[in-house]
């Protein structure tokens, strides 16, 4: 574990769990911060502690993170993080990347659907008054770490040191370091036009096959497989990103909570746009054929260092 790590919410470095809860916060009007960001904050600690000693085994970690609009207005006294603004809005075509409101973030994650509830529960009271809850997501492992259109999710995920150098921010005052920034986007699944490809096409799409997980030799990989447009490549090196994705909803409506965490919101940002910008060539990420982005926000997720000013480490 590097000193870097340390500063962290636990909750950016760990793997997904196998539940996971995204709250969605809207600052309220007439808010009277910072009493009330700290005094939420600190509960934020209490509701972590308490609902751990029930289930220590269960591992719930609290994550939060704030929007450009929230910072300034809860953290007034604080410089805002150097690279924090507002999500980027996308169209291309058809397809289209939303910027959608949220002010603050909380990611619950444990190996249990009840205690991450319970946790959400308390956190709406909490704050209650600042902020109102406007989305509450349910995500979950889905088989062996696949998504709702039957592929494995992220393979790539950077480990260890490659994690903390790909996901913390050291390029910023001594009070941001070891933070991070998030983006956050719910889709849906069009499933039953997903169904009616062939699997050889459904592999092309993602770039790698679907029974065992093997990425597609380069001759075999289109240029508008999923993995190919949305990597990231600096002089030819990747830059990798964090995801901790998790399937959402039911046969209903379903899709995937696409949770990226970067130590530069760029290194996304880019991803996002070689995905949705066809080329000189067409090509874009066809993927996006398939599933549909109904919300689009960023974050900041300050460091324990951070929060830890105000009660909550």
């Amino acid at each position: 574990m590097t000193l870097l790590s340390t500063l962290a919410q636990p909750g950016v470095l760990s793997n997904p769990t196998s539940h996971v809860e995204y709250l969605t916060f809207c600052l309220s009007p007439n808010i009277t911060a910072p009493t009330e960001i700290a005094d939420a904050l600190e509960a934020l600690g209490g509701i972590e502690k308490s609902i751990n000693q029930k289930d220590p085994d269960a591992g719930l970690q609290l994550t939060i993170g704030f929007s450009a609009n929230a910072w300034p207005v809860l953290f007034a006294d604080y410089p805002v993080p150097a690279n924090l603004h507002p999500f980027l809005e996308m169209r291309n075509d058809e397809r289209h990347f939303p910027a959608t409101a949220g002010d603050i973030f909380v990611m619950i994650k444990s190996s249990r659907i009840d205690l991450n509830f319970q946790a959400a529960k308390y956190l709406r009271n909490a704050f209650a008054g600042l902020a109102e809850l406007t989305e509450d997501i349910q995500g979950y492992k889905y088989l062996d770490n696949r998504d709702m259109i039957d592929f494995v999710d992220g393979t790539e995920n950077p480990v260890g040191n490659e994690r903390t150098e790909a996901v913390l921010v050291t390029e910023d005052i001594e009070l941001h370091q070891g933070g991070s920034y998030l983006h956050v986007q719910r889709y849906v699944d069009h499933q039953e036009l997903w169904d009616n490809q062939k699997t050889e096409y459904q592999e092309q799409v993602v770039g790698r096959t679907k029974m065992d997980n093997v990425e597609l030799d380069d001759d075999a990989k289109p240029a508008w497989a999923h993995n190919a447009k949305s990597k990231v490549e600096i002089d030819g090196e990747e830059i990798k990103m964090l995801r901790q994705n998790r399937p959402y909803g039911n046969a209903m409506e379903h899709g995937t909570m696409f949770v990226g965490f970067a130590a530069d919101p760029s290194i996304i940002e880019t991803s996002l746009k070689q995905m949705i910008t066809a080329d000189e060539n067409g090509h874009y990420d066809r993927l996006l054929d398939f599933v549909e982005a109904k919300t689009g926000a960023l974050y900041f997720i300050p460091s324990k260092t951070f929060i830890g000013q105000f009660g909550a480490d």
